[in-house]
């Protein structure tokens, strides 16, 4: 839900109509409490946004808004997780592996524990819970992995189908077997090099200005050329800009 001023937070929506002159006219001089408006919000998001694209609308017919060329860029936002913290599908194979031989050997000791010394320091349960607490992070990295790879996978089997299809209808059209190599078939599966953020699971390695790589989103704007009217800046995972825009 757009506002005045680029305020989005029911809070900040509620203090505002004590603040903000703008606000106060808005709300006619009335305080609804943020719960009110977050609760309104949520019932009534279809029918919001609809009611926004005619103030858009009228907008453009007072004069105050000209839609048509429009300036895109995108940017790197960062995320609040560091690149280190990414962890690819092949290695947190390796490091389950390592855990549950670690586990193994320490139930092993705890069998024999009343027989031989356990190491000053050492305090088998709480190794063994440390060791299982990291086996089901890493067991939910993987399946975040899996379940990307798997949404992947569709999408370009439904790319790779579609030409096929395409690459058959010019070949009977024509008579001829079309040129170039046939489309190669999606591989199904999490790739050994894909990679999640254990801290930021949305967030990706993306290439940034300058050189080099960084835990980001990556964000486009909209701005119109004759107006000073900004889009509300959308976020997405891929790191270019263009697979987030079709050709009208």
């Amino acid at each position: 839900m757009a506002t005045p001023g680029g305020v989005f937070s029911s809070r900040k929506l509620e203090r505002a109509t004590y603040d903000s002159v703008a606000f106060r006219f808005i709300a006619a001089n009335d305080h609804p409490d943020h719960d009110t408006m977050a609760t309104f919000r949520r019932r009534f998001l279809k029918e919001i946004e609809a009611l926004f694209v005619e103030v858009l609308k009228l907008a453009r017919e007072m004069g105050v808004l000209k839609m048509g060329t429009v300036a895109l860029d995108g940017t790197k936002i960062h995320a609040n997780a560091s690149r280190h913290s990414a962890l690819s599908y092949a290695h947190a194979g390796e490091i389950e592996t390592q855990l549950k031989a670690e586990v193994a050997e320490l139930l092993a000791k705890a069998e024999v524990a009343d027989l031989t010394d356990v190491p000053d320091g050492m305090s088998i349960p709480e190794e063994l819970a440390r060791r299982e607490e990291r086996l089901a992070k890493l067991a939910a990295a993987r399946a975040t992995l899996e379940a990307r790879a798997k949404e992947r996978f569709e999408r370009e089997l439904a790319e790779y189908q579609a030409k096929l299809a395409a690459r058959e209808a010019k070949a009977a059209a024509t008579g001829r077997k079309p040129g170039g190599k046939p489309p190669q078939p999606p591989v199904e599966g999490p790739l050994p090099t894909d990679q999640v953020n254990l801290t930021d699971e949305a967030s990706r390695i993306m290439p940034v200005a300058g050189g080099g790589f960084e835990q980001c989103y990556n964000a486009q704007a909209v701005v119109p050329r004759t107006a000073c009217w900004l889009w509300p800046p959308t976020w997405c995972k891929p790191p270019t800009t263009s697979s987030r825009f079709s050709r009208c």
